[in-house]
């Protein structure tokens, strides 16, 4: 048994679903399918929700946009007329019609109303491509993960999924329906909390979601579909050379994401690993492509195996004579920032300060929190904008000496300024923060020292 996962860059118009169904009804054995939303239909209805609030005339152009998206897509696909299908589809549009006039009403959008909105287009995606699938022959039906047993933590725009409950339960809702020779499509990226709310993974956790039932399922191999051939030696956009990495840990795979590569959602790694199980990263326009087989099976050398880049980060530098010997210092700060919601990505200190490096959008609110807690022995706080982060990774970074001396010393022959370094604390992985406007020549210098030849130098 396998789940196949398929983003939004699978189903940018009508014509992919049926691509899509193709590749699936190729496949031989059981399998269960995870769809996301079609491309940028999330950002519609973020931005249609926005609209509405307060505003009940917004409604109906808000309503009509994203049906005229998927009345497109049913036209080309060749499904207009699946009278099964279009009865789901007007029924869920129905439900998300009296959504937006409630938010219109009540002139208030919380949370848990925004994850109920978004979740609506991955539900439209499901009961098209399960549609494609049935006109392929194939036996399907789309299941919505709230109501089939997706259980999680309750935070609403990030939870976290409770493993066991969801094992139990999807052995009992899913794994008989598969057994049986059903192929079904299911919602990814949300769930549901204790009393039925939709709670969602954050952008990107249909990737997350396809994880959590291939944990539940105790599949053999997860497929994770996407519009590149996998992981890949640096982002094409700023290396055009990159290659395709055939085997990585799953160490690796989830640095990469965590802090740079776009390819999976950062917590994709973590159900899977706790079983064994290989995730496989396939592009669905080049089916026959090998991809980027992650986790056990395979001996991996040693070696660089990508270098990825985080953008929009700023830098707070904290100075003062003895901090780094001054007790409970660190804990006020990390208090201070957690209690207005900023994340620390990563730091550095010495004995006379401290560096954090978090989200540019965090940066001037945490420059204000930190001010408060300034006093005897921190004097200064300082906002260094337009950062990024680049991240290498590959095994034995850590163990293998020399290796940070010549990838600093690439980056330097670049002429590139390091502001802040993080090592040490991977054996897989060195990150180092630059300024924005330098990090493509940075990423370059790694590459090309390291990665640009089939024979890449090992460390």
């Amino acid at each position: 048994m396998k789940v196949m996962k398929f983003g939004g860059a699978s189903f940018t118009r009508g014509a992919q679903y049926v691509r899509v169904a193709d590749i699936v009804a190729q496949q031989e054995g059981p399998r269960a399918v995870v769809v996301s939303a079609m491309e940028g239909c999330t950002d519609q209805l973020l931005r249609g929700m926005q609209k509405v609030r307060g505003d009940e005339a917004a409604v109906r152009p808000t309503l009509e946009a994203l049906r005229g998206q998927h009345e497109a897509a049913l036209e080309e696909a060749g499904l207009s007329k699946d009278a099964r299908l279009r009865s789901e589809l007007d029924e869920l549009f129905a439900r998300f019609e009296r959504l937006l006039y409630g938010i219109a009403y009540t002139a208030e959008l919380t949370p848990k109303t925004q994850d109920l909105g978004v979740s609506f287009g991955e539900r439209w995606s499901a009961r098209i491509l399960s549609a494609a699938l049935r006109g392929k022959g194939l036996a399907s039906e789309p299941l919505d993960a709230d109501q089939l047993g997706v259980l999680t933590d309750g935070r609403f725009g990030g939870a976290s999924p409770l493993l066991p409950a969801i094992e139990e339960r999807l052995q009992r809702s899913l794994a008989p329906r598969i057994q049986q020779g059903l192929v079904p499509v299911v919602t990814g990226y949300f769930g549901a909390d204790a009393e039925g709310n939709v709670t969602t993974f954050g952008r990107g956790g249909s990737d997350f979601s396809a994880a959590i039932l291939a944990h539940a399922l105790s599949v053999e191999r997860l497929e994770v579909w996407k519009d590149v051939d996998g992981f890949l030696t640096a982002d094409p956009r700023l290396v055009p050379g990159a290659q395709a990495i055939r085997d990585m840990s799953y160490d690796e795979a989830a640095e990469l994401a965590y802090l740079g590569a776009e390819v999976l959602h950062a917590r994709t790694v973590e159900p899977v690993m706790r079983k064994g199980i290989p995730v496989v990263i396939k592009n669905t326009n080049r089916p026959e492509a090998e991809g980027t087989r992650i986790g056990p099976g395979r001996r991996l050398d040693k070696g660089l195996r990508s270098v990825a880049v985080r953008d929009h980060l700023g830098i707070l530098k904290l100075y003062g004579p003895g901090m780094g010997a001054t007790p409970g210092v660190g804990q006020r700060v990390f208090t201070a920032l957690a209690e207005h919601r900023v994340n620390v990505i990563n730091m550095a200190a010495s004995a006379a300060s401290f560096a954090l490096v978090v989200e540019a959008r965090d940066l001037d609110r945490a420059q204000e929190v930190l001010r408060d807690v300034t006093g005897d022995v921190i004097q200064n706080v300082d906002a260094l904008p337009d950062m990024s982060m680049v991240l290498v990774v590959g095994k034995g970074i850590g163990e293998t000496p020399g290796t940070a001396g010549r990838i600093f010393q690439a980056v330097g022959q670049a002429g590139v300024n390091v502001e802040m370094i993080s090592v040490g604390a991977s054996d897989i992985a060195l990150s180092f923060i630059v300024r924005t406007g330098q990090r493509t020549d940075a990423v370059h210098a790694v590459h090309d020292a390291f990665l640009a030849h089939e024979d890449r130098r090992k460390l």
